[in-house]
């Protein structure tokens, strides 16, 4: 043992302070011969703009639950994910709101729970709702110790960020437990929890996570874009360090290192492939301008219906970018808990305020292509949405049709994107979708803006305790979803006491929901 740290003391030394994610692959091979399981992960995600009530909840409740009469859900049921998956309608983050507009102020109750205080002042319109608290993955990073790592720690990602006018609080799922005094739309000042801002591009977030195996740390994103290009890998510069790693890690974890390896090296491919393709390029990922027949349009909350009285229409069709984005970003997440590089993160399609168009997704127009939050201003009535059935034909009942099928194009992207976590296993030899719980959350429950009754779906964290295949259909506060999701990390029935009284979410009312979580075996 002694002989052993002393190698252990100088291969750390050898390897500098750059190369964090080397020292990380040697901690977890020396907790996995030590008998130490796989260590549970959280991953909040979320689309955007709501929902429609009547295509996507099922038809009877608990495990009796079927589809037919849900098609925005069906993908995850083709893709045969429904036994990881809990489905919920009808949690309420209202008594949350403070200030801000609909999808301004609900993104960050969503993802806080907290009240929010105020609306900052950025140049565009008065309702960028500042965020009362630290969102539920800080909360949960902080306060559960399993969760921890070294290194990066956790990592934010997001699709698209193309807004309205200039928000903050619609691109921004994660807020830390910082606060800073800033300007105030409503005039004075407001003090908000830090957003901590999203990585927009798939480069800037593996350099970010896979630069660490560099000796030095890595370098920048376009000298990743280099690198990828010549089909090089993060890994070629740390040869002989992986080689005398494999000498001083103990005997039964050795191979693990290929394993560590050739997920890297898999991920490093999806990413080649799209700089070849063109997909992601160096810059190509900061978000352009307001189309021109949007510019200015900053002066009420409702500015997409002074746009006209039909749908928002667009000249390029986002979604094959989007989509390829999506995945980039998600390889990557998932790539870093596999090889336990982190167990927290945050991914978001994009902001409820999006500019993201798509085509053939409107009925009757397969050539058309729409932007997805414009049109979604042409519904006012909240019983197109909330309803039993379709409106009437015509305008109205087109728009719900399309957004409908933007939700179903949400999650058939997400879908695909869980199979492969379904299919992934961990350097410790668990399954990582079932070592991971990943709610899906939204910012609003439909195009009108109201926050009550809200959709949301958990997936995976079966070897937590968490028990999918199954839908509820209630009344309870939002805060109840992330409660019962403590139950697992905290391996408890009454987690509200393993959180304390100082965290700035709204307690009021608050419980597990019953039957979503029990102890593992």
């Amino acid at each position: 043992m002694s002989s052993y740290r002393i190698a252990r003391r100088s291969f750390m030394r050898s390897v500098g302070a750059g190369a964090v994610g080397l020292k990380i692959m040697l901690r977890t091979m020396e907790a996995s011969a030590q008998g130490a399981g796989p260590p549970p992960r959280f991953l909040m995600t979320h689309w955007p703009v709501g929902t429609i009530k009547y295509m996507f909840q099922p038809s009877a409740t608990g495990t009796a639950f079927n589809l037919t009469n849900a098609p925005i859900l069906q993908p995850f049921e083709t893709a045969g994910l429904l036994k990881d998956t809990i489905i919920l309608y009808g949690l309420n983050s209202s008594s949350y709101h403070g200030a801000g507009g609909g999808h301004e102020s609900g993104t960050p109750q969503t993802s806080t729970g907290a009240r929010t205080p105020g609306v900052r002042q950025n140049g565009g319109e008065g309702d960028d709702a500042c965020a009362g608290g630290p969102s539920w993955d800080q909360i949960f990073l902080k306060n559960v110790p399993a969760l921890q790592t070294p290194g990066v720690g956790y990592v934010n990602a997001i699709c698209d960020a193309r807004v309205d006018s200039l928000e903050t609080s619609t691109q921004c799922l994660s807020y830390d437990y910082a606060t800073r005094s800033i300007p105030s739309a409503a005039g004075g000042s407001v003090t908000e929890n830090i957003p901590l801002l999203p990585t927009l591009g798939p480069l800037a977030l593996y350099t970010k996570l896979f630069g660490s195996f560099m000796p030095g740390g890595g370098g920048t994103p376009n000298d990743m874009t280099k690198l990828l290009r010549a089909r090089k890998s993060v890994l070629d510069s740390a040869r002989a360090q992986l080689a005398r790693l494999k000498t001083l890690a103990p005997g039964s974890q050795a191979s693990k290192i290929d394993i560590h390896a050739d997920a890297i090296r898999k991920v490093e491919d999806v990413l080649t492939t799209q700089i070849n393709m063109g997909t992601i390029v160096p810059g190509m990922c900061t978000p352009p301008g307001m189309p021109a027949n949007l510019q200015g349009m900053t002066g009420s909350r409702n500015d997409y219906k002074a746009v006209g009285s039909g749908p928002t229409t667009a000249s390029v069709d986002d979604s094959p970018n989007h989509a390829a984005i999506a995945d980039a970003h998600m390889d990557i997440i998932r790539t870093a808990m596999q090889c336990d590089l982190i167990r927290v993160a945050t991914f978001q399609f994009s902001p409820g305020t999006n500019h993201v168009s798509f085509k053939g997704l409107y009925p009757g127009n397969a050539n058309g292509i729409y932007m997805h939050h414009p049109t979604s201003h042409q519904i006012s009535d909240a019983n197109d949405s909330l309803g039993t059935s379709l409106p009437p034909a015509g305008l109205r009942q087109e728009v719900v049709q399309f957004l409908a099928n933007v939700n179903k194009w949400y999650n058939e992207k997400m879908a695909a994107m869980l199979v492969k976590w379904k299919n992934t296993t961990d350097v410790r030899g668990g399954n990582l979708l079932a070592n991971t719980i990943i709610p899906y959350v939204t910012e609003v429950s439909q195009t009108t803006h109201s926050w009550s009754p809200m959709p949301a779906l958990i997936f995976g964290g079966s070897a937590l305790g968490m028990k999918g295949g199954q839908y509820q259909n209630f009344s309870r506060p939002h805060n109840d979803l992330w409660i019962s999701i403590a139950q697992a990390y905290f391996k408890s029935t009454t987690p509200l006491t393993n959180l304390p009284t100082t965290e700035k979410f709204v307690r009021t009312g608050v419980a597990p929901i019953p039957g979503l979580w029990a102890p593992p075996a």
